[in-house]
């Protein structure tokens, strides 16, 4: 008796500290949403100082549109000490360092790149022109940092003065694609994957069935990647002023230099003209400050960050919603997926259709740019996406496409039918070709003792992850991948008014930069965001006009769903913690490719994707 007893209360016990627990936790999502309200209210008393430096610190990637901040994430952040900065937006920056070109209080611009994660090079030219912008008010612009890897010293080559800490390194290695192959894993836990494509340059599915890649993806992988390196180091050579084989050494020649420094990284970076000197991080401090003065109570230099600049600021930028003409902007970042599949960082087919649509019916947009940075997705989705944008078209008003850092497979699918594309010479294009995917594990379950068996009425019951592809089955979904991809060579040809059999040569699954698609004809104009901006106020015979962005209002739901269950990477970052810090590096690159999976949510199985697009 007494043991059913202690047993009960044991029980209890374990119930109410789960309760304690979820309480506790509860109790602080609460605080912290609070807190996070609290803090992000408007400052109705701004108070700018007379002179001071804008600091732009950079954490995490260049973004194409906001983030959403979430307690979970800010939790996140607190747990694990972590005091950056959220991610900044190619808005955001651009805005901020157009305003302070011309602000008397602004005397010089500061860059802190040491947070910042390896963005595209079609991001970074972006800021980098808003750089260059800024330095014709004859400002300053000083580059401060502990190290500098690749993609954060493309960005510090716009400063006047590159200061390095004499502990500290510059890390340029080049550009590459590396990618996991499963062939042989698959054939040891006997899992068969059924690929279907179209595309001598399809490469996105050869991991699952060749240990190595192949000698065509080899080469069209090397292609793009050669073009991105040339105009990575060409733009270096000409703001250091500098040889190109100071940037990209040959192996004898770092060797031979590294040696007669005595292997300290810092001063190679000094000797090769990398950097223009070597200072500790109070000696960089004190060298901005001969400029804009010294903060006794921050114990730096007289600075401003750039959100609190932009909010004190109030701009009044062409995003007005007067009602004067306007062309409107809507960004569509990352994969194509369907509504029900889709993630916090996807493009959502409808949720985008209805975007377009609220474009199409406002009077006072008189044309539409879409910004598109996406490596694909879903054949089926794009498609959606693709119609609603041809609804918009027969409104008469027209539609320019702005490419950003990729705009690939399904990202040019739904492209291809612009009154006008304009692409970055280093934008991921193409990509044109259709694959279908499937792994199943009758051999694995088989080989557990596991069979299925069963009857169905058709040929076509009882096909799937248990029982395999009957060769029936195989021939019709090849069948049907090779219709999509004629669906998408004939979108092309109606959309760039080129001969089917011309698409189909430059198609087949070929990748391709921004440059190299204006001679192709994919695109029409290399230019940036605002040149797209530009052209549509031309086609729609505008004189000044405001840009308009198109969002749908949130619903109460959605904001609650959003905040309590928005993107998190909690349990991801506690497994990587636990993992020792040597393996960190193979963990991110297996966790990477698992997260691709989750793109494969097109309803027949289709897909219009480069993967290769988003590993270099």
């Amino acid at each position: 008796m007494w043991a059913k007893v202690k047993w009960l209360f044991r029980g209890l016990a374990k119930v109410l500290n789960a309760i304690r627990i979820l309480l506790k936790t509860l109790l602080l999502l609460l605080i912290l949403g609070f807190v996070f309200i609290l803090f992000s209210s408007d400052d109705n008393n701004p108070i700018l100082p007379d002179k001071a430096a804008l600091t732009l610190a950079l954490s995490g990637p260049v973004l194409e549109q906001d983030a959403q901040a979430t307690p979970q994430g800010m939790a996140e952040k607190w747990l694990s000490g972590d005091n950056t900065p959220p991610p900044m937006t190619l808005k955001q920056i651009k805005d901020a360092l157009e305003l302070a070109r011309t602000d008397d209080r602004i005397a010089a611009l500061v860059l802190q790149l040491q947070n910042m994660t390896e963005s595209s090079i079609t991001k970074l030219d972006e800021v980098g022109a808003a750089i260059e912008a800024f330095k014709t008010s004859g400002k300053p612009v000083y580059a401060i940092g502990d190290n500098y890897s690749q993609g954060q010293y493309y960005l510090a080559a716009h400063a006047d003065q590159i200061l390095l800490n004499p502990a500290g390194s510059v890390s340029i290695q080049g550009l590459g694609v590396y990618r996991l192959f499963y062939k042989s894993a698959f054939e040891r836990f006997n899992i068969t994957p059924h690929v279907f494509r179209v595309g001598t340059y399809k490469s996105f599915v050869e991991p699952y069935l060749r240990d190595d890649m192949s000698a065509e993806s080899r080469e069209d992988t090397q292609l793009w990647l050669g073009q991105l390196w040339t105009h990575y180091q060409d733009q270096i050579v000409k703001l250091r002023n500098i040889p190109a084989d100071h940037i990209s050494p040959t192996a004898e020649q770092m060797l031979s230099r590294f040696a007669k420094v005595n292997g300290d990284p810092a001063q190679y970076a000094l000797q090769q003209g990398l950097v223009d000197s070597l200072a500790t991080r109070s000696e960089m401090l004190q060298t901005v400050a001969e400029q804009v003065g010294w903060n006794s109570q921050t114990n730096q230099y007289m600075s401003l960050d750039v959100p609190t600049y932009l909010s004190r600021n109030q701009i009044i930028s062409k995003t007005s919603t007067q009602a004067v003409p306007a062309v409107g902007l809507i960004t569509a970042s990352g994969p194509i997926m369907s509504a029900d599949t889709a993630t916090p960082n996807s493009i959502n087919d409808e949720h985008l259709s209805q975007l377009i649509n609220e474009a199409r019916l406002d009077d006072q947009i008189q044309a539409l740019v879409l910004r598109v940075d996406s490596p694909g997705g879903s054949a089926f989705a794009a498609e959606q996406i693709r119609s609603a944008l041809l609804d918009f078209k027969e409104s008469g008003k027209p539609l320019i496409i702005s490419m950003g850092s990729t705009a690939a497979s399904g990202g040019y699918w739904i492209a291809a039918d612009a009154d006008k594309i304009y692409a970055s010479p280093t934008t991921l294009t193409g990509s044109i070709g259709v694959f279908g995917l499937f792994l199943t594990f009758e051999d694995a379950l088989k080989k557990i003792g596991l069979n299925t068996d069963g009857v169905g009425t058709t040929d076509f019951v009882g096909a799937g992850i248990t029982t395999g592809l009957p060769n029936h089955v195989k021939e019709i979904i090849q069948m049907s991948v090779e219709h999509t991809y004629g669906q998408f060579v004939n979108i092309v040809a109606q959309g760039r008014n080129m001969p089917a059999a011309e698409v189909d040569r430059i198609a087949q699954g070929h990748v391709w930069t921004g440059q190299m698609a204006l001679e192709l004809g994919l695109v029409d104009e290399l230019g940036n965001l605002d040149d797209a901006l530009a052209g549509a106020a031309l086609l729609a015979n505008l004189g000044e006009f405001n840009v308009k962005q198109i969002k749908l209002p949130m619903s109460a739901k959605d904001k609650l769903l959003a905040q309590f269950m928005g993107d998190s990477t909690v349990l991801g970052k506690i497994a990587m913690a636990a993992l020792p810090q040597v393996l960190h590096p193979a963990a991110e690159q297996m966790q990477k490719a698992a997260s691709s999976l989750s793109q494969f949510s097109d309803v027949h199985g289709q897909y219009v994707l480069c993967i290769p697009c988003q590993s270099y």
